[in-house]
């Protein structure tokens, strides 16, 4: 039960547990520790197919593709996250930059924080009630580590998380809110999770993820996330 290290407050357990049992119950949770998705992300007019795979508790490999170029973005769990790209003339694979590779750490949880708790090292605060397109919300603030300060916003009728919100710096030096959508939820391996995604920042559009296809519990090599000795191809997708 995720509820060690939780601030003292009743309404924070209860929604943990409640949260848990929606998306399909401990039992299924914890028997889903693989993904293997597949999609497509609209960012700034480009058009990428996509190949995603992701294991607990933070490991994942990220695969692109468009008009001919293949990239390829890793985190092991335990070193640096790493990308190859076949638009490079350097064909092995180097070091993500710092403020890219913070963000894509951050990005490959396998579990969202309300199912990582305490262990993963997220506190929360139970904030009120908040309307998310007409539909009333309950608003958790969420940190980690006293390093990260985000807000959840878990919809009060299906008790899914379906927004996150945090601060972030503009190219023009503002702090501005970066939002993060889920919706189009569905069963997987009897876990419902998330197929549509839209990122904000500012009110403005940065990407939209529509996956189409997820597997659960593939097998993969041992070295599946480790860095490839160069760019290796990827399928088109759908």
């Amino acid at each position: 039960m995720a509820t060690v290290g939780l601030r003292a407050d009743s309404r924070v357990t209860d929604l943990i547990e409640i949260h848990r049992e929606a998306i399909g119950g401990g039992e299924r949770i914890a028997a889903l520790t693989t993904l293997r998705a597949s999609g497509r992300v609209l960012v700034g007019g480009t058009r990428l197919h996509f190949h995603l795979t992701a294991a607990r508790p933070n490991r994942i490999r990220l695969e692109t593709a468009a008009g001919g170029r293949i990239r390829i973005q890793g985190f092991d769990g335990t070193g640096q996250a790493w990308e190859t790209d076949s638009a490079s003339t350097e064909r092995k694979p180097r070091p993500l930059a710092v403020g890219s590779a913070k963000t894509f750490v951050a990005d490959a949880e396998f579990d969202d924080p309300l199912i990582a708790g305490a262990e993963r090292g997220y506190r929360f605060d139970f904030a009120g009630e908040q309307e998310k397109d007409g539909r009333k919300c309950f608003r958790l603030l969420v940190t980690r580590q006293l390093t990260e300060t985000f807000t959840l916003l878990v919809d009060a009728a299906t008790y899914f998380v379906v927004s996150r919100v945090e601060l972030r710096l503009s190219p023009g030096g503002r702090k501005v809110p970066l939002v993060t959508d889920w919706s189009d939820f569905r069963p997987v391996a009897g876990v419902l999770l998330a197929h549509r995604i839209i990122v904000t920042m500012d009110g403005r559009a940065l990407q939209e993820t529509q996956i189409t296809e997820i597997e659960a519990n593939p097998v993969l090599a041992s070295d599946h996330f480790g860095q490839p000795a160069a760019p290796f191809a990827v399928s088109p997708g759908n």
